[in-house]
């Protein structure tokens, strides 16, 4: 008898309920048991006057976290069984020579696994919500807040398990598929950003993956919630309560990806609804069920089996006592040639259910090796021009800077025009001495005693360009020479010029207090005349207004270039027959609303200068303040 609904049959439906029941029951309680019992005891036990605000951080915190990880781990499981009978051949030609269309099979099947999983949801919220109302704590705002986000999970990941149990004719493939798929390209990204860091010179590898992560739906939706500080107290108020975001940043940032997902999680059910139509009953019990997936699946596992077998055997078998410099790109390569064939053979086995492969797979194992070889040999001779590329001065909107050494250290944002050109010279010279710096990377780690090396270099430099794109840079390791501080072009002589470049040294020394519209205030400081070595001849405290003048002074020197005493080498820190040491202390208020009436905090520190002979303007400062130095005597 032909069903009376076109995409819903009644006793399918209730059909379903009674066989699934189990599991159903055992979500339910498992929803139970993580929130209106927790919330019950937590209200109950609340040293206190329960407020709001305890309430409604733990309903976001389940809508959000919770529902997360049950719609994640729960979606297969519900996929899994609403469609096990398409694993099983006897199952399948049942039920496709029911009287029922496709059409009707799939979306009341998909409908009873949404239906069970939401109902729970609806439940256990329900339940929350009157346990709040019990102690006066509920906020219905929190409330629906939650239960969407826990909703909008369960809708992409139970719609993504379905999706999968229609490539797969083997019921334990689907959560394989499922859960590979999940973290996939976030994996790939980061194995390759790994690969990459080891052998491309320059790049900044080892970094959370970013560009493909959002492929990557629970490694994705972990980051954004982790992100979006769901029901974090914000302040304490002076009369004791809490102010409470109660879900407005979560909307704004948490459930806008969450109902983004949702969306695709709808796309995914009609996709899996046009793949179950053309799909054949014959393929039940095949690993890949659809012919155009079969070579997906082939080179996806042999690619995944090289950049991630492969590495770890070539790092356990060489790389433990090697660092990234040391690393033999033929060495990885070959490493990943072997796992990634062992991968390439086993999906061929496990697509046609037999050992025999050699001959069929031959091919395309011959084809995989040439774009895995050819693929190493681009990397070796930078094909795409990653490491000797560096953009034009036009091209930089701004770029920041970090340069670690055992002289100096900066780390700042430069926009100047002058400063961007010292840090491009910088970089191109890094590029220049690639080959040297990179062989004392691969002769050994630590540099003999005898070694011309006088300072050991950590440099990265990040430009943003005007377009939006950023290029990024990192140089771990290097070594620069004090004998070429005179040489142009070389890395000692850029890496000082940029240190010394006006905008970089009032960063570099003044910190908080470079710009005179900081909301930093001083307090006070220090000040130690040294000639010719002698510490604490002359020296002394500073007042706030005091402090106040020579940061003005110093700020004048800095921009007029008269303070170039950075280096990258200890022995040449500072020259001349003497220089005072500042020590400057300040505040910083934290910013408030007019409105609030919370506790004042502020935070405190401390910048250093060296005021040098060349410095006129904060030696000027010092005079007028009666404090003598050897400039004074002479008059400037």
């Amino acid at each position: 008898m032909q069903s009376a609904t076109s995409f819903f049959n009644r006793a399918l439906f209730r059909k379903n309920l009674q066989r699934f029941w189990p599991l159903w029951l055992g979500y339910v309680l498992i929803w139970l048991l993580l929130l209106p019992l927790p919330l019950l005891n937590e209200l109950a036990d609340y040293h206190g006057v329960s407020t709001v605000a305890d309430a409604s951080y733990y309903l976001l915190q389940i809508g959000a976290y919770g529902g997360l990880v049950m719609g994640a781990v729960f979606g297969i499981f519900f996929a899994m069984a609403m469609f096990a009978y398409l694993t099983n051949p006897r199952a399948t030609q049942g039920f496709h020579s029911m009287p029922v269309r496709r059409e009707t099979l799939y979306a009341t099947n998909y409908l009873t696994g949404l239906v069970c999983m939401v109902s729970a949801l609806v439940l256990a919220f329900a339940l929350a919500g009157i346990t709040a109302a019990c102690f006066g704590a509920l906020d219905l705002t929190a409330l629906g807040t939650a239960l969407l986000a826990a909703v909008l999970s369960v809708l992409f990941f139970y719609s993504f398990g379905v999706f999968c149990m229609m490539f797969t004719g083997q019921i334990l493939a689907a959560p394989v598929f499922y859960g590979i798929l999940n973290v996939l390209a976030a994996g790939m990204e980061w194995l390759v950003r790994t690969f990459a860091g080891n052998f491309l010179y320059g790049y900044s590898g080892y970094s959370a993956p970013e560009t493909f992560a959002f492929l990557s739906p629970a490694w994705e939706l972990v980051c954004v919630l982790d992100v979006s500080n769901v029901a974090r107290v914000d302040r304490i108020l002076s009369d004791g309560t809490h102010q409470v975001i109660r879900g407005d940043e979560y909307m704004l940032s948490g459930l806008g990806v969450l109902g983004i997902y949702a969306a695709v999680g709808i796309v995914l059910a009609v996709l899996g609804l046009l793949v179950y139509r053309r799909r054949a009953s014959e393929a039940t019990g095949s690993i890949v069920t659809v012919p155009w997936m079969c070579p997906v699946f082939k080179y996806g596992v042999a690619v995944c089996a090289a950049f991630s077998l492969g590495q770890l055997i070539y790092f356990l078998v060489f790389g433990l006592n090697l660092h990234n410099g040391q690393y033999s790109l033929p060495g990885t390569i070959a490493c990943m040639l072997f796992t990634g064939l062992l991968g390439y053979f086993a999906a061929e086995m496990l697509l046609h259910k037999s050992f025999r492969v050699w001959r069929t797979g031959r091919v395309g194992a011959l084809v995989f090796s040439a774009v895995l070889v050819c693929f190493g040999v681009a990397m070796s001779l930078d094909l795409t021009g990653y490491e000797g590329y560096t953009p034009d001065a036009e091209e930089v909107e701004f770029v920041s800077v970090y340069l670690s050494s055992n002289g100096d250290y900066l780390s700042c944002k430069l926009d100047e025009p002058e400063s961007i050109e010292r840090t491009l010279a910088a970089h191109r010279a890094m590029i220049a001495d690639k080959a040297r710096q990179l062989s004392y990377a691969r002769t050994t780690y630590e540099t003999p005693a005898d070694a011309p090396v006088d300072s050991y270099l950590y440099f990265t430099v990040t430009y943003t360009l005007t377009d939006g794109r950023v290029v990024r840079r990192s140089y771990v390791d290097c070594r620069a020479f004090s004998r070429e501080l005179n040489e142009p072009g070389s890395v000692a002589q850029t890496m000082t010029a940029l240190l010394n470049c006006p905008e970089a040294a009032l960063d570099r020394v003044l910190g908080e207090l470079a710009d005179d519209k900081s909301n930093a205030y001083l307090t006070g400081g220090y000040y130690d005349v040294v000639s010719d070595g002698a510490y604490g001849e002359d020296d002394g405290e500073l007042t706030s207004a005091q402090a106040n003048t020579l940061v003005s002074a110093l700020r004048r020197d800095y921009e007029a270039g008269h303070a170039s005493n950075a280096s990258l080498f200890e022995d040449t820190l500072y020259s001349g027959s003497f220089y005072v040491e500042l020590e400057l202390w300040y505040s910083v208020r934290m910013d408030e609303k007019p409105t609030d009436r919370s506790i004042d905090t502020a935070s405190s520190g401390s910048v250093c200068a060296i005021v040098t002979p060349g410095m006129t303007c904060t030696l000027e400062a010092l005079a007028g303040m009666g404090i003598e130095t050897p400039a004074t005597a002479r008059g400037f």
